[in-house]
């Protein structure tokens, strides 16, 4: 893998630790920490300034499981775990297409990491209709959802592809 260019400074109180197989750690740490950054500026919200630590860590998922990632918060500990399937442990090789949808999930699950550590309040849109006894369309417009669905494409695109060389 190549360097990635450092765009942002690291907030000193946010320590970011990654485990995966692939020598990309750097890479994906670099990642975090731009998307983070760019989260703050672009929706004008402060970083906390409380210490976290954040886990990244890739693991295999059973072949037929359909989930690919997934953010739990801890705020007693201050700790944030973002886990996600890592494509090289189901034999599907890295080709690109297997990259980009992994860069893809990586950033959708560092944005809901971003939302909670910018304790942002993502605006309700109040004119969607939608099943509100149906889990499904819960999740699906669900404004935190909806807003990591929109910004997974240009944060894949503006600082996942060193991931995908």
């Amino acid at each position: 893998m190549t360097k990635l260019k450092k765009t942002y400074d690291r907030p000193k109180n946010i320590r970011v630790t990654v485990a995966c197989l692939p020598d990309a750690e750097k890479d994906v740490r670099q990642m975090f920490f731009d998307c983070l950054n760019d989260y703050s500026k672009r929706f004008k919200v402060p970083i906390t300034d409380k210490k976290f630590v954040v886990h990244i860590c890739l693991i295999e998922y059973e072949e037929n499981c359909n989930e690919q990632g997934l953010t739990i918060y801890n705020d007693v500990d201050r700790r944030i775990l973002i886990q996600l399937r890592d494509p090289l442990l189901n034999e599907w090789g890295p080709n690109h297409y297997v990259m980009d949808k992994f860069i893809n999930i990586l950033a959708h699950e560092i944005v809901h990491a971003c939302q909670y550590l910018c304790n942002r309040k993502i605006p309700k849109f109040n004119k969607l209709n939608y099943d509100k006894k149906d889990l499904r369309e819960q999740y699906f417009f669900d404004p935190s959802e909806m807003e990591a669905r929109m910004l997974e494409a240009p944060y894949t695109s503006f600082y996942g592809s060193i991931l995908n060389e």
